[in-house]
């Protein structure tokens, strides 16, 4: 099988001899892979701010059919076209059903092995040919009638992911909304806002090219020295932090207005906060945090978007890399080289 494999920071190489996986519990499926995405939390090993096992297929956002159930698989088929949400999820246990599904007291992060301890399992990802999915009941969705694989690889994380940092700001139609980092995650908060009623959404990024598809998307585009002129020194009722930079962190509790909230939604790989606990003591902000339940969402968000156009040809700047070009990819996007936003490879 082919695929791509994490070796350490700044090394993903592609493989042609790994393994194809097999059923190993009466819950798997097996996945043919026709696409799956690049998302910015894979760069988090790659370069060197996450812990990750080596000789790991990288990769969370999956789109492909099922080639093999395991005998106590009931809800999918072999042959069904399915999205893979980036964790596995058994649908039955009481994070499951509060709806927490990425706190699923059985589920695993595709993608990634514990370089702590080596014994422990590591669940390859999705950036091969073929992707075992533990779990399959409660994790696989279908992929709604008419979604073109990369729709669906969107729908796998990103999308869902911006929609539910919207989501936990509280009440916002008719409001203020600022999004920090322009990346795929936070060009789907824009999406998501509009379409949850804000009246005016603000996009927060460095870099232009990102900026110009933040306002594609409706939003009043700057870079950060620019952001605060356009809350008109009230404030936002919102802030979605999808930078995850502490320089983001501080202009988001800088950007809300008194009594709002801050959403940080970018994946936290630091010990501490950029802004102080006193901070949001005196100004009564929420700030609110975690993992998006993306499994737990689609169930929900999915039957309000039927014959909804995603925001998928803004927000995918690469919707067809072969896998072959996988460390360059991966070496283009840690570069934030400014054309490239999301990147989709195809098996």
């Amino acid at each position: 099988m082919q695929g791509l494999v994490f070796h350490g920071p700044g090394d993903v190489r592609v493989a042609t001899d790994l393994p194809d996986p097999v059923i190993e519990s009466p819950g798997d499926a097996i996945v043919e892979v026709h696409a799956a995405g690049l998302c910015g939390s894979d760069l988090h090993p790659y370069e060197g701010r996450e812990d990750a096992r080596a000789g790991v297929v990288p990769g969370h956002e999956a789109v492909g059919r099922v080639v093999s159930v395991g005998p106590a698989v009931r809800r999918v088929a072999v042959g069904d076209r399915v999205l893979v949400p980036f964790t596995t999820s058994c649908g039955g246990c009481p994070a499951c059903r509060r709806g927490l599904s990425a706190r699923c007291e059985r589920g695993a992060l595709f993608g990634w092995g514990d370089p702590h301890d080596p014994a422990a399992p590591a669940l390859h990802g999705g950036q091969a040919a073929l992707l075992r999915v533990p779990l399959a009941d409660g994790t696989l969705v279908p992929v709604p009638h008419g979604r073109s694989d990369v729709d669906a690889v969107l729908l796998a994380d990103n999308l869902p992911t911006g929609w539910v940092a919207v989501e936990r700001l509280g009440d916002v139609d008719g409001e203020v909304v600022v999004v920090q980092g322009l990346g795929a995650v936070g060009l789907c908060a824009i999406w998501a806002a509009h379409r949850l009623g804000a009246a005016h959404v603000v996009g927060v990024d460095p870099v232009a090219a990102r900026r110009d598809r933040a306002a594609a998307l409706g939003a009043t585009a700057v870079g950060p020295d620019q952001a605060q002129a356009t809350v008109d020194g009230l404030g936002a009722a919102g802030v979605v932090e999808a930078a995850g930079t502490d320089a983001s962190q501080r202009a988001a509790v800088d950007l809300v207005r008194d009594g709002g909230t801050v959403s940080l939604i970018a994946v936290q790989t630091a010990a501490t906060f950029a802004f102080p606990p006193v901070t949001i003591y005196d100004r009564n902000l929420a700030v609110v945090s975690g993992r998006a339940p993306v499994r737990s969402v689609l169930d929900r968000l999915l039957p309000s978007l039927d014959g909804v156009a995603l925001p998928t040809e803004v927000v995918v700047s690469h919707p067809d890399i072969p896998l072959s070009d996988g460390p360059a990819t991966y070496a283009t996007f840690a570069a934030r080289e400014a054309g490239l936003v999301k990147a989709v490879f195809r098996p």
